[in-house]
């Protein structure tokens, strides 16, 4: 993803057609202040949050396009008959999280329909497919499994398309 201004974010929100509420809710410097250049590099995606973390907007870099998702996440996956946390598969990069690391996206399709996927709820999806979070280790045991990095990296574009082709957005332009 290429490194985003504060002013160009402005800019991509207003071309997006973000709410206005969401839009004064979220912080994109507190989202990006401590990400270096070649963490900018290495992103397909990024959350910028509210103060609490649980709305915001999802920028998603594939290929040349950008696109901004606004969503709502909901934090911890538990079991309906215990009450217990539950371990989850990411839908997005497919790393195996501890239910108190797990959670739950949600994105509005239209006025009448939306749709949820299981996620990482820090949403550094990114990071995790090149190794670079503990959780990204911890996962490779649970899972066992044998990609390389780049592997990983392409499966997470390839489920980003898929996911990115049943939603009404369109990429913008930066």
């Amino acid at each position: 993803m290429k490194k985003l201004t504060l002013e160009t974010f402005n800019q991509l929100v207003t071309e997006a057609g973000i709410k206005p509420r969401l839009k004064s809710e979220l912080r994109f410097v507190q989202s990006t202040e401590n990400l270096s250049d070649e963490e900018w590099d290495d992103r397909e995606l990024l959350a910028i949050t509210d103060r609490n973390g649980n709305k915001g907007l999802l920028l998603v870099a594939l290929d040349d396009d950008l696109y901004a998702l606004p969503y709502e996440l909901k934090s911890g996956i538990t079991s309906s008959s215990t009450g217990r946390s539950q371990s989850i598969i990411c839908d997005f990069c497919q790393t195996w999280q501890y239910g108190n690391k797990s959670g739950s996206i949600n994105f509005t399709k239209d006025r009448t329909s939306s749709v949820s996927y299981l996620c990482c709820e820090d949403l550094k999806c990114s990071m995790h497919v090149r190794t670079k979070t503990p959780e990204a280790h911890t996962s490779r045991a649970q899972l066992r499994e044998n990609l390389s990095n780049e592997q990983r990296v392409e499966r997470l574009k390839g489920r980003m398309r898929e996911f990115i082709s049943g939603l009404p957005v369109k990429p913008l332009h930066f």
